[in-house]
């Protein structure tokens, strides 16, 4: 999460754009009036966090894997799927 310090004209400005940067990509802003910050716009704490595209990896990583063998079954699986979805794509055959 950053924080950006902007001027209440660049605020007045961008409000739209900023409150999405806020809400979507739990960015923080400080606004400024003059030399002295006069107020902060934060993301909602109570909000469950966003997960970033930047971070899937990460997690898909962390998630538990299938071991060789149940592998190996889930693709004999899928296969078998796929041999019975093509047979019934023309059920006029």
């Amino acid at each position: 999460m950053s924080t950006h310090t902007i001027s209440t004209t660049e605020l007045s400005r961008s409000l739209s754009n900023i409150l999405n940067k806020v809400h979507y990509q739990g960015e923080s802003y400080q606004i400024k009036r003059g030399k002295e910050i006069i107020a902060k716009i934060i993301p909602d704490a109570t909000k469950k966090s966003i997960l970033k595209v930047t971070d899937l990896n990460k997690v898909l990583k962390s998630l538990p894997h299938l071991d060789s063998k149940d592998q190996q079954a889930f693709e004999k699986d899928i296969e078998k799927i796929r041999i019975k979805m093509k047979q019934k794509e023309k059920p006029w055959d």
